[in-house]
């Protein structure tokens, strides 16, 4: 691939082409050029782009490249009509997080009708627990019905969670999971021993 002045404004200037396309393509080869992010311009303003093919390509060079300057025009995608769309901005938006994401992104997981979206809802909100919010996510997850989502609440439990989440952790320890069972006791045994 070249890395040239003129190989970047060929790219620049297919990225602004009238096919779809052609403009993902050229957004998804910025996102793999050594010299992609000084394109980072044209990657944010993607995010505008009519077709959900080359908004979804933006998110997937945010992800990677961790472009945090993104963070504020990546929100709107989180309200996106097609749920694919919602789920690669919520995969960006896991690794740009901020502590103030933390509604939008429980919005999802609590109210999205589409259940790979929820989960990747849960997934951003598991990845960026803080101690200011792991009770509610505790809270939810562990009364969800995935077996994951309830195991990921007792991991939770476990890294933040105080002697009063016993109770609740010894509940899950006979859940009909067996994976749960074993995560609600490493964490209610973790929990215990550091108090």
């Amino acid at each position: 691939m070249r890395d040239d002045d003129k190989a970047l404004n060929e790219l620049r200037t297919l990225a602004a082409a009238r096919d779809a396309f052609v403009r993902r393509t050229a957004i998804e080869v910025i996102g793999q050029h050594k010299r992609g992010p000084e394109l980072r311009v044209i990657v944010i303003a993607a995010f505008s782009d009519p077709s959900d093919y080359v908004r979804r390509t933006a998110c997937g060079i945010v992800e990677h490249w961790k472009l945090a300057e993104a963070h504020d025009p990546l929100l709107p995608l989180l309200r996106e009509a097609e749920a694919s769309t919602r789920e690669c901005a919520l995969r960006a938006l896991a690794e740009i997080w901020r502590e103030t994401d933390f509604q939008a992104a429980f919005d999802l997981y609590s109210r999205d009708p589409v259940i790979s979206v929820r989960k990747e809802a849960a997934w951003t909100l598991r990845q960026n627990a803080t101690a200011g919010d792991w009770r509610r996510l505790f809270g939810a997850f562990s009364g969800d019905q995935l077996p994951r989502h309830r195991s990921w609440a007792c991991e939770i439990a476990e890294t933040f969670g105080d002697p009063d989440v016993l109770p609740a952790l010894a509940s899950l320890t006979n859940d009909d999971d067996g994976h749960v069972r074993k995560s609600a006791a490493r964490a209610h045994q973790a929990i215990s021993a550091r108090n």
